[in-house]
């Protein structure tokens, strides 16, 4: 599909899903992008991007297929008929698309998720309804793709103020999963993570 088959929506939208690099709801895309992604984006972009259900929330993310589509659309220019703002958002895209070829770079060396702000963004997904209450870590590690070091990034996170993590007291409670989610703080597991409003 070349740029030009896509609307101009369907484009953004792919640009937002590389730039996120990483599955997204599109709670997390009108507040990250500004936009959401509809029926009639999955539809037109089929095989461009790939939605999967975590719990009941659809996340969305680009496929290698969807990356190189960006990848050439970079390098090809702006498209014929452009105008503002599209425009100048292809000027931007040429710059890095040069700056890529010209330094043998790939896409994912430019464009790569940021493990805290995911980690912010599942919490905040498992709490839409209760706000400002204890997660356990088992749920937000079925979230993340198994290279994200969850330990290691709550173990830098706790140390900021409004990162709580805490064990589960009532033994009994915990199963195989909460204990290989847990994460050690000193000696002590934790299963628990709490992330407050500023």
């Amino acid at each position: 599909m070349t740029v030009d088959e896509l609307t101009n929506r369907d484009q953004i939208t792919l640009f937002a899903l590389l730039a996120v690099a990483r599955p997204a709801s599109n709670r997390e895309l009108r507040s990250i992008a500004g936009l959401e992604i509809d029926a009639g984006n999955k539809r037109r972009l089929k095989g461009y991007l790939e939605s999967t259900k975590r719990g009941t929330t659809t996340v969305h993310a680009i496929t290698k297929a969807g990356r190189d589509w960006c990848l050439t659309a970079m390098s090809a220019g702006r498209p014929a008929d452009t105008k503002f703002p599209a425009g100048p958002f292809y000027a931007v895209l040429g710059g890095l698309g040069t700056y890529l070829v010209r330094t043998e770079q790939q896409l994912e060396d430019l464009f790569q998720p940021d493990p805290e702000s995911w980690i912010r963004s599942v919490y905040d997904e498992l709490t839409v309804r209760r706000k400002g209450q204890y997660v356990r870590l088992a749920d937000v590690r079925e979230w993340l793709d198994d290279d994200v070091d969850l330990a290691a990034e709550l173990d830098r996170m706790v140390e900021q103020p409004d990162v709580h993590l805490k064990a589960e007291l009532d033994q009994r409670k915990l199963t195989p999963k909460d204990e290989r989610a847990a994460v050690l703080i000193g000696s002590e597991p934790r299963h628990l993570l709490k992330i407050t409003s500023a």
